[in-house]
């Protein structure tokens, strides 16, 4: 077998591995964000027309060109509803591989004046999981800055987002070194990281066990 052929099955594989563990984990995580921004309608219901984007937003569940064009419409009030039908956008851009539009609409909400740091913490990690997804589907390194961009915006004053944050640093280092075809036994950043990760007491169990199969792949394949 060629070394391309190898590179080529090895890509696939790894790119099975990162969308059938996180898959879940970005719908768990924009769940989460969505029902933290709902809770806060509660405190915007003096905003003028508000009720009119309410109606607005509801009736845009099913997302064909009009409700589409209606959310776009949202997007520019400075309401709740703003936040959330731009994630409703990315909802929809991310599930037919849309990545860049999505990508530009995650940089406008984590640089909103609008939303604290544990809603922006949120939409990083979002976005940071979702563009390491994106790398592995479109075989590219466009989006390797962007991620590392999100990273950095998730605030490390959140101790809930402390095992998230150090996973994602870890599959940051994992797709430069799928990217570029190098080794990564060799690699003493990532290995450390592993080691940390692994060794580490604030870590969550869920994390520790998908860098496990991640690391493990990494070696024996």
């Amino acid at each position: 077998m060629s070394d391309d052929n190898i590179n080529n099955n090895i890509i696939k594989r790894m790119q099975s591995i990162v969308i059938n563990n996180f898959r879940l984990l970005l719908i768990i995580l924009f769940l989460m964000f969505l029902s933290f921004i709902m809770f806060q309608t509660y405190n915007y219901f003096n905003i003028l027309n508000i009720k009119k984007n309410s109606i607005n937003f509801f009736n845009s569940s099913e997302l064909n060109e009009d409700a589409l064009y209606e959310l776009e419409k949202l997007t520019n009030n400075n309401n709740i509803f703003s936040t959330l039908s731009s994630l409703k956008i990315i909802q929809h851009n991310n599930e037919i591989n849309n990545f860049e539009y999505s990508n530009e609409l995650y940089k406008e909400l984590v640089q909103s004046n609008q939303l604290n740091s544990l809603y922006k913490s949120s939409i990083a990690a979002h976005a940071a999981y979702t563009l390491i997804n994106a790398t592995y589907i479109e075989k590219t390194n466009s989006y390797i800055k962007d991620i590392l961009f999100y990273i950095n915006k998730i605030s490390d004053e959140l101790k809930e987002y402390y095992s998230i944050k150090k996973e994602l640093n870890y599959l940051y280092q994992i797709i430069q070194i799928d990217l570029n075809n190098l080794n990564y036994k060799n690699n003493s950043q990532v290995i450390d990281l592993y080691n940390e990760i692994s060794g580490s007491d604030l870590i969550s169990s869920s994390v520790k066990e998908r860098v496990k199969n991640i690391h493990e792949f990494q070696l024996y394949n």
